[in-house]
Formats: structure tokens, sequence, C-alpha cells
């Protein structure tokens, strides 16, 4: 969302609040003045015309900095790739709505399928730390060739959802840019595999084999509350 426009701590309340619907002619402009601050000309000094309402989808095309005429324009982002930016069009427009990307509401459907790939890219490393109870990734290596296969499976399934255009429409996914694709939640997922590996050399130095059982002793916290 901070790509096209939203900062974080602006979104907060955002969803709520309503506004003045400015006339399709108005462009935002961020040099208010008390008759049509950041250039709502439907905006009246201490009241409005009467069409206070809430953004939905069918605003695909409104600029929302012009509806939201109580933010101050610091609360609003620079957008990533404006018109200048030299990259592909499903960057900088939507092509189920035709629309630019920022400040519109339009940013919302490119989140949540940032989103839908974030949680994707999580599935990844909560396979690759399930493959062993106790041994490293590194030792057991990627030999299941079911597993390998589920991987390529979803991520296939993913972005076909996401960049087969009628699914769009349908599913309400995007053509996400790029760097959008996974990219934000790698660091969660090397959390993850850190975290998992880390615990997984306590539980191989708390296990030690019995001669006389043929079992294994599990000893210490680690192994005995993380083991199963």
């Amino acid at each position: 969302m901070n790509d096209y426009g939203f900062k974080p701590a602006t979104l907060f309340g955002l969803a709520g609040e309503k506004g003045t619907f400015p006339k399709d002619t108005d462009e935002f402009n961020p040099f208010s003045n008390a008759l049509a601050p950041n250039g709502n000309t439907n905006y009246l000094a201490g009241k409005n015309d009467g069409n206070m309402d809430m953004v939905t989808p069918r605003q695909s095309a409104m600029d929302v900095r012009l509806f939201f005429t109580d933010r101050k324009v610091e609360e609003w982002a620079p957008c990533r790739w404006g018109e200048d930016a030299d990259v592909p069009h499903f960057y900088k427009y939507s092509h189920v709505s035709e629309n630019q990307i920022c400040y519109t509401i339009e940013a919302l459907f490119y989140a949540q399928c940032g989103y839908l790939l974030s949680i994707v890219c999580v599935q990844w490393s909560d396979l690759l730390i399930c493959k062993t109870r106790a041994l490293s990734i590194s030792q057991q290596g990627m030999v299941n060739g079911q597993a390998n296969f589920a991987l390529f499976f979803e991520t296939a399934l993913v972005a076909i959802l996401c960049y087969v255009p009628f699914l769009n429409s349908v599913l309400g996914t995007r053509m996400i840019a790029f760097p959008h694709f996974a990219v934000p939640s790698v660091s969660f997922f090397m959390i993850i595999i850190f975290y998992d590996e880390t615990r997984k050399v306590f539980l191989r130095k708390g296990m030690e084999f019995s001669r006389s059982t043929g079992k294994s002793v599990l000893k210490g916290w680690t192994v005995q509350n993380t083991y199963y």
C-alpha cells in the first residue's frame, strides 16, 4: 500500500472515515484552501453538499486524496510507479478497471493479492521445517519428490490466479508488480527457517541413544516440549 501512496499510519481508521465525493473534473491540489481543500470543489467550508459517504469499488477511478479532505498532504506517500516510471503498464494501471492504482481503491486489491502471495511464501518455510523432526534440512536434502511438486504447484497456482486476466475479475486478484511477488515476505520465510534450524540443533544435542533399550533418550526442555 505504501508503494501506491498509502502510508501504514494513514490506513488506520481510513475505511470507516467519511468525506465528500469530488467532481469528475477535480484534480488533487496540495495547495488547499477553505472552499476546495486538496482540490475538491464539492466541499464547502463548514458543511458539504450532502454527498458524504464511504468509498466503494464503484469509485475505483477516484483519487481518494480528494475524498478524505481532512487528511493532511504529508499523510500520503509518494507513488512508487508514477506516470514517468519506466515499468510495465500493469505496474501503474489496473487492467480490470483501467484506472491508475496509486491513490485509488484499486491499491487495496493489489495489497490483498500481495498478501495472498505472502501466505504462500510462508507455506514454503512451513513445508521445509516439517520435513524432518530433528534433522537439519541440509542433512535431509530435497529428496521428497511429492513435497517438491507441492512447492512448485502452489507457486504456479497462485501465479495463475494473479496473472490470468479473467480470474482477476472473478476472484478479485490483480497482476501485482514483480517486486511484490512474495518478496516482502521473504524475511518471514528466513526467520521461520532460522528458528526451526536452531531448535533442531538443541534437539539433536538433547537426544542420546540408549544401547540397553535401543531407543533414544530425550533430555532437556527443548526436546521434551518441542520434539513431538
